[in-house]
């Protein structure tokens, strides 16, 4: 998120979703985050339309606002609103809604196995900031919950994705969550659970102080070099823009070109004296 501050500055979030968007390509962060250019290539929206549905749906069970059969009849409802019988997948298809009711209802068997449920928590608070930009963090926790079985407290998130990933990313997410509940709250959750609800399976991680520690520095450091590269596009390496999810894509093909030109020009500069 970017939004301008009364003192000009430019104000923008490290959150999972822009951290990520940072190690793969800081050029993309730079059009997303700072100089927020209008996106230009059509991506498929339906993953993201679908997941939100369910999280909805568990939501609102969570905090008992509807029981398991509102959760259901909810589910319908969104599914025809998001027009997701319309929307394709990368292979051109509507997506099974089978599927992800099914992942409702693996969610509703989780958040049953927990109590003292707090949902959807927005965690924000400032990092660093110069005379030009003001960073901060920001996260949204899906589910913190005590494990009825174990006792020990825990963190959720709902994956809708194919398959358990096994990235960096993943575990940076996961790391970033405790960060928060660490500054925020002085919390350390005893485990950090991503629910693969499609797949009936759940990745987790734990994590100590050490950990959280490095991660702000890592956050700290992260946050110099946005502050030390500034609103110039020219010191934002391009990394990979190829992602299928790159909604963006054109305005970074043409920042490759333009230097591409000028590294062209530069070479017959050179090669002329």
């Amino acid at each position: 998120m970017v939004i301008g501050t009364g003192d000009g500055k430019i104000a923008f979030n490290l959150s999972p979703s822009s951290l990520n968007v940072y190690y793969q390509s800081p050029l993309l962060f730079y059009l997303t985050y700072i100089a927020k250019v209008p996106d230009d290539t059509k991506v498929p929206v339906c993953y993201g339309l679908s997941g939100n549905v369910v999280h909805t749906c568990l939501e609102k069970y969570a905090r008992k606002e509807v029981d398991a059969d509102g959760a259901y009849r909810l589910f319908a409802e969104l599914w025809e609103q998001r027009n997701l019988h319309v929307h394709t997948d990368l292979k051109g298809e509507p997506l099974r809604p089978t599927d992800y009711l099914m992942a409702v209802v693996k969610g509703i068997q989780i958040i049953d196995k927990h109590e003292e449920h707090v949902c959807e928590e927005t965690i924000a608070f400032p990092l660093k900031e110069n005379e030009v930009m003001r960073i901060g963090v920001k996260g949204i926790i899906d589910l913190q919950a005590l494990d009825k079985g174990v006792g020990e407290r825990v963190v959720i998130d709902y994956k809708t994705s194919n398959s358990v990933q096994q990235g960096k990313q993943f575990e940076r997410q996961a790391l970033f969550y405790n960060f928060l509940l660490h500054a925020q709250k002085q919390q350390i959750p005893h485990k950090t659970q991503f629910h693969y609800l499609k797949l009936g399976v759940a990745k987790e991680y734990r994590f100590t102080e050490g950990d959280i520690q490095a991660f702000h520095e890592e956050l700290q450091a992260i946050a110099d070099e946005l502050l030390s590269c500034g609103m110039s596009i020219d010191n934002y390496p391009i990394g990979d823009i190829n992602d299928l999810f790159n909604s963006k894509k054109k305005a970074c093909l043409r920042e490759v070109a333009r230097r591409n030109m000028l590294a062209s020009s530069d070479y017959l500069i050179d090669a002329q004296l």
